[in-house]
């Protein structure tokens, strides 16, 4: 056999060859999807919100619960006695130092979409604002970025972390030579984990997370293609957007080609200092005092008000709002959260449950609130003082044109636009590499604890990616973004329950002196 053939490349440790029952439903399943969405755009979005709609409605409420109590959940682990539980050896290091892995869970966790919604949501807000206050009064100005600091708060990331865990736990405790859902459910599922149940959670799982990948193009790729028309005069058209996800694609099936340290690491370090030295650079050249008392005012709020806004339905309204937004965000983070404790397990080898809860929480939350932070009050202050006609722009040209005009406020536009553009292209491919690994480490039969999946594995699934972006991309807009957000929180909630429950009942079934034990 040669070592490099992708249909079997196996030893006593693992068996890299492609597992055919979860890898072939999912693969029929995008096809079935993205083609059509490609050549009969509108009769898919029809369809898509056929099915989306209704379930939004009957079930967001029960998403925003879920989110909520994952929070508490994690606080009450990190803090109590199953804290000290270490995943690895009792005397091993971390396999990855703690910026290198505080980078790699923000940039896949994130992606490219952050830097959009930091300037497009409070900017909604001020439109159609919450908790039924007068659009563009005083009110809904408070209201708007405390909403976004909401909305990436916490629950976002509680999602991940409650996931991460039970995984964690499967792999480098227990040895389980597989990262996927059905391996980390065994306790719940028993050996339906090699049945129709487990492959039917692993293709969910996969196709939730194709979805949210998805979503975060719809929303990323115009607003580079926006950035690059600013600077070079082109037209908007899909071609330009379909060449711009050629060179996303590209990276990242280079990035997953040369594995995680040397691929998907190197670039979310190198991406992150990019990230944030642009965000210093708009705090400082802009009205850097308004900035932080409004970020300062955002942050307090949030706080005060945290079970109040989370858990507002509005129910005596017609108001969408917790729809379009509460609701929709907790089922996009459900959406990514086995994805995200696939992902968080592989690199957390060596960490403590209360590393990689206390240390992951924070960095993630507090990466988010930076950008969103200097890039919302930036754009508030741009429309408190009718610098630009904030709303007028987003109601009538879009978000990816707001972000062109926010950006061309700034001295030396043009390079900030160019950096733009790196970043967030580069921050999509980071996503697109991390869930293209994790999607291949799950159709991979068997893989070891420090195993890479094969790399012809890895690219396909950068590809697949890709084609379902462009079926995205030709439907367009904010609501088809939407629309694959909602629907991939509909995909993944009963595996995401599934998998906290699992991590209840190792902890009951174990206790914390037998994990130690197993060890």
């Amino acid at each position: 056999m040669q070592e490099d053939d992708f249909t079997c490349q196996t030893c006593e440790e693992n068996d890299l060859c492609l597992d055919k029952s979860i890898a072939i439903p999912v693969v029929l399943v995008l096809l079935l999807i993205s083609l059509p969405a490609i050549f009969y755009s509108a009769e898919t979005e029809t369809i898509l919100k056929n099915i989306v709609t209704p379930l939004n409605r009957a079930l967001g409420s029960s998403f925003l619960w879920l989110v909520t109590i994952f929070v508490f959940m994690l606080i009450y682990f990190a803090v109590s006695k199953y804290g000290d539980i270490k995943f690895g050896d009792p005397d091993e290091k971390p396999e990855f130092s703690l910026g290198s892995w505080a980078a790699m869970i923000f940039t896949s966790g994130v992606a490219g979409a952050c830097m959009f919604w930091a300037i497009v949501e409070p900017s909604w807000y001020l439109v159609t604002p919450p908790m039924n206050v007068e659009p563009k009064s005083i009110e809904a100005y408070e209201w708007s970025l405390s909403f976004l600091l909401l909305n990436w708060g916490p629950t976002a990331w509680s999602s991940y972390f409650i996931c991460a865990l039970p995984i964690c736990y499967m792999f480098h405790i227990r040895k389980q030579p597989l990262l996927r859902v059905s391996a980390a459910s065994e306790i719940v599922i028993g050996k339906q984990k090699n049945g129709i149940l487990g492959r039917f959670l692993d293709c969910c799982f996969i196709l939730g997370l194709m979805f949210c990948t998805a979503m975060t193009m719809c929303l990323s790729l115009p607003t580079v293609e926006a950035t690059i028309c600013k600077l070079t005069g082109w037209q908007s058209s899909i071609e330009l957007q379909g060449k711009i996800l050629i060179v996303t694609i590209a990276i990242s099936a280079i990035s997953v080609y040369f594995g995680l340290k040397k691929g998907i690491k190197r670039v979310s370090d190198f991406n992150v200092i990019i990230a944030f030295a642009l965000l210093i650079y708009v705090f400082l050249c802009g009205p850097s005092v308004v900035i932080f008392d409004t970020f300062t005012n955002a942050v307090g709020r949030t706080a005060n008000n945290f079970l109040t806004c989370i858990l507002w339905t509005d129910p005596f309204t017609d108001n969408t709002v917790p729809q379009d937004w509460t609701m929709f965000y907790a089922m996009n983070w459900l959406g990514y959260g086995p994805f995200m404790g696939l992902f968080i397990a592989r690199i957390s080898r060596g960490r403590t449950v209360r590393e990689i809860v206390g240390c992951g929480l924070f960095f993630a939350v507090l990466g988010g609130y930076c950008m969103h932070g200097v890039l919302g009050s930036y754009t508030l202050y741009l429309s408190r003082n009718e610098i630009i006609d904030v709303t007028g722009i987003l109601v009538n040209q879009g978000g990816a044109v707001l972000m062109a005009e926010v950006f061309d406020t700034l001295p030396f536009s043009t390079i900030v636009f160019g950096v733009y553009a790196l970043v967030s292209t580069i921050f999509l491919a980071t996503s697109i590499n991390s869930s293209c690994y994790v999607m291949a480490a799950t159709v991979t039969k068997r893989i070891g604890i420090n195993d890479d999946p094969h790399k012809l594995n890895l690219v396909m699934w950068a590809i697949l990616q890709g084609l379902l972006a462009l079926g995205s991309l030709t439907i367009g807009g904010i609501g088809t973004a939407k629309m694959l957000g909602n629907l991939a929180g509909i995909f993944i909630c009963i595996p995401v329950i599934l998998l906290a429950y699992s991590w209840i009942k190792m902890l009951k079934n174990d206790g914390l002196d037998s994990i130690t034990d197993c060890r």
